[in-house]
């Protein structure tokens, strides 16, 4: 889906706190003590919170605002980018204020372009996300290097990925969850490499 499109219809909690550059469980918590309000979607019997370029503007600015301007006022701002364009705006008009915004939509729109691009390299239309050209999962890799392992050791133990390829499968997983059982979050070679066998020492053949 193109970064317009995908702008058009919103992002869900896990793409929106890519996008801002926070943890899904930290972001939620920053959206709930603000007066910004997600747009609310039934997918298949579930609630789906679907965020608008305004919702992320606002919260990627949060911290500044919160220093500048109190309650009321923050939430008079945010009820003006909500009126405001989607692309081109330089500054917001509140009561009798003004805020510079324009850094902040480009931040944004910047992370949004970043995570449709990662996406091209994830490939879903045989009902799982693999990497495109590898066969690869994208959440396993993802599992990898969430675990700990370095992108040194994961494209070691998988020297067909590029560290672009592995680091969409990332971006993807962070963006869209996993339901279900988690995969491992290191490979057979990796724990390999980490067992100790210097136990075995003792049975040795002091002749070898």
């Amino acid at each position: 889906m193109a970064a317009e499109a995908q702008a058009a219809e919103g992002w869900t909690t896990a793409q929106a706190a890519f996008i801002v550059g926070e943890d899904p469980q930290t972001f939620t918590k920053v959206v709930d003590r603000t007066p910004v309000k997600p747009r609310i979607v039934d997918r298949d019997g579930v609630r789906v919170r679907y965020f608008a370029m305004a919702d992320l503007v606002y919260i990627h600015a949060l911290d500044e605002l919160t220093k500048a301007y109190t309650t009321k006022s923050r939430a008079a701002l945010y009820d003006a980018l909500r009126r405001a364009p989607k692309h081109g705006v330089r500054e917001i008009v509140f009561g009798e204020h003004k805020y510079a915004i324009h850094r902040h939509f480009k931040s944004v729109e910047a992370r949004a372009r970043k995570l449709e691009q990662l996406s091209r390299h994830i490939d879903t239309s045989k009902g799982e996300a693999l990497i495109k050209g590898t066969g690869i999962e994208a959440y396993r890799i993802a599992a990898l290097l969430d675990g700990g392992m370095t992108m040194a050791e994961v494209l070691g133990d998988y020297p067909s990925l590029k560290e672009e390829q592995a680091l969409a499968a990332k971006a993807y997983a962070d963006a869209n969850p996993k339901p279900g059982r988690p995969f491992p979050k290191t490979t057979a070679k990796a724990a390999a490499r980490k067992v100790d066998l210097s136990a075995l020492d003792a049975f040795a053949d002091p002749r070898e």
